[in-house]
């Protein structure tokens, strides 16, 4: 009898490589879950054991992780753009497509559809973040902490929502991760549903360019094409839903124009005027739901000049161009959740935080602030 030697399986390469950051994100995918739905209980709680009576704060509490801009996707995702309304075309299609993809699944609800692609996406990013700051720096304790911050940021409660957020962070994380190991004309995929995904999906087009200026001598005339449809792929999702939405709202740019009306995000400002009158109502003790966004700016101004010193610069100008856009606006409502969204950011943070004890001071920190906000934003009190 020959017996035949049964070599062990040997898994490729690439799920080798990919296994430690996906369980990398397990575990802060999980944490700030458990903070987020905890910190909508107790809103629940507050709104019927309390005195707390306030409409606003009742409708907020009620619709919990399917409130805010998740309810606006998920009645686009049930019933199309033409029956919600002009004004929903301010939200790009991707995640409202693929809800109505997955709901058409026997059981599941387009609310359950928008949860389940969030914890998806979430998870997804999480892995991506990890991958890209362990091929960056070679430290996983490094790509951990990263990892933390974006899953415990004080906005990450959109990330447990039905957002486009988790999304969002995916792509671009895939993006870089792409672009940087010279893969542009893989990037352009991820690169391209960004621009579907949310309006500043359309801010990838600069690192992807700077990143496809590196190297010039050595690119053959492919690898300039491959570089050039990776730059104009996010425009190209974009410019693709406003042409689409145009004739439903007889006009090219009202997607934009109606996210710039005072309605909402308010048009454009001088950015230190903003912040001044954003500091001044904080040292006055007014508005102090606007006001909290000042520090928060700060902050983000400070990893912003971290990203560009400590990380290579296509990380650095996607972070001050995010920045840019997000302080343009009168109305700084969302600021937080721009920073979230900007996975430089969390990066540079961890590049400045060596020490053990920092890393948990800065996460014990990050999370009571996602208490706070996540109740805030629960009780109808903060914008998300």
């Amino acid at each position: 009898m020959i017996e035949t030697q049964v070599r062990p399986a040997v898994a490729p390469a690439w799920r080798r490589a990919a296994l430690p950051s996906v369980m990398a994100g397990f575990w802060p995918l999980l944490a700030g879950r458990a903070i987020v739905i905890g910190s909508l209980a107790l809103a629940r709680f507050l709104v019927t054991d309390t005195r707390i009576t306030s409409a606003k704060a009742v409708a907020a509490a009620h619709a919990g992780l399917l409130g805010w801009d998740a309810a606006w996707y998920r009645h686009i995702a049930a019933h199309g753009y033409a029956a919600t309304g002009k004004g929903a075309l301010r939200f790009f299609p991707l995640l409202p497509l693929l809800a109505r993809a997955v709901s058409v699944l026997p059981g599941v609800s387009v609310g359950a559809a928008l949860l389940a692609i969030s914890t998806i996406g979430t998870w997804a990013a999480l892995a991506l973040v990890h991958r890209l700051v362990l091929f960056e720096t070679r430290s996983s304790s490094q790509a951990l902490f990263a990892v933390w911050i974006v899953a415990l940021g004080p906005a990450a409660f959109v990330l447990v929502m039905g957002y486009a957020e988790p999304l969002l962070i995916a792509l671009s994380a895939a993006t870089f991760l792409l672009a940087r190991t010279r893969r542009f004309a893989w990037a352009a995929a991820p690169a391209l549903l960004a621009g579907l995904c949310r309006p500043v999906g359309l801010l990838l087009a600069l690192p992807l360019l700077i990143e496809g200026l590196r190297e010039r001598r050595s690119v053959s005339a492919g690898g300039w094409a491959a570089r050039a449809v990776a730059v104009l792929a996010a425009p190209a999702g974009a410019v693709a839903y406003l042409a689409w939405a145009a004739p439903l709202s007889g006009s090219f740019l009202y997607p934009l124009s109606e996210q710039l009306s005072p309605r909402h995000r308010g048009g454009v400002a001088d950015p230190v005027a903003t912040l001044w009158h954003d500091a001044s109502d904080l040292a006055h003790r007014v508005h102090y739901g606007t006001a909290l966004h000042a520090p928060f700016a700060v902050v983000l101004v400070a990893l912003a000049i971290v990203a560009f010193v400590k990380w290579p610069s296509s990380y650095g100008a996607y972070a001050a161009l995010t920045l840019a856009v997000a302080l343009s606006a009168p109305n700084l409502d969302s600021l937080e959740r721009y920073g979230l969204a900007c996975f430089p950011f969390a990066l540079a943070l961890s590049s400045v935080a060596r020490r053990r004890q920092l890393r948990w001071a800065i996460l014990a920190g990050s999370a009571a602030l996602l208490v706070g906000y996540s109740l805030l934003a629960f009780l109808g009190a903060y914008v998300p």
